[in-house]
């Protein structure tokens, strides 16, 4: 991990940058991205979201996480985002669709977003998740965003999901 870049919108250019630079170097390795949606209302995003198709920096796997939650409330509330697969691929993406609740949906799209480098296009893998999934005082509320659980509800939170883990 090279960078942590918080909420403002700035890892998606600096993801991009590095694998334009990776390409420009003759580096044949993969650059993995990771955002939450609620950051996707930064212009910075969508001038790099421009940018990596128009310089086909097919070298870069970007991820977001899509709960329609942020730390102020719901996206559709603060500010929508509309289709994000539609505009992702309007903008020259290939997009795939995951489901972000689920370790095995992810690895097998990540997987298959390795196949489609080197063809020209930027990869999105679109994560559907609900916001605390798994815990049912935290599902798909955006009160936790940014918020640390007491002991009790650590406890409370740890067993709910290991009753849920316990086939893995």
């Amino acid at each position: 991990i090279r960078i942590a870049s918080g909420s403002l919108g700035q890892g998606m250019s600096v993801a991009i940058g590095a694998a334009q630079a990776k390409k420009l170097n003759k580096d044949h390795s993969i650059v993995y991205t990771l955002h939450g949606d609620g950051e996707l209302q930064e212009g910075q995003n969508w001038e790099a979201i421009m940018y990596a198709p128009h310089n086909k920096v097919d070298n870069l796997i970007a991820s977001i996480d899509y709960n329609g939650q942020q730390i102020d409330g719901p996206t559709e509330k603060v500010l929508s985002l509309e289709n994000l697969q539609a505009k992702f691929e309007a903008f020259g993406w290939h997009v795939i669709e995951s489901d972000g609740n689920d370790m095995e949906s992810i690895v097998k799209a990540l997987h298959y977003a390795k196949t489609l480098t080197g063809k020209g296009k930027p990869i999105l893998n679109l994560m559907s998740t609900q916001m605390g999934a798994g815990v049912d005082f935290m599902m798909g509320s955006h009160k936790w965003h940014g918020v640390a659980p007491n002991d009790e509800q650590l406890a409370a939170a740890l067993a709910q999901l290991h009753s849920t883990l316990k086939d893995y």
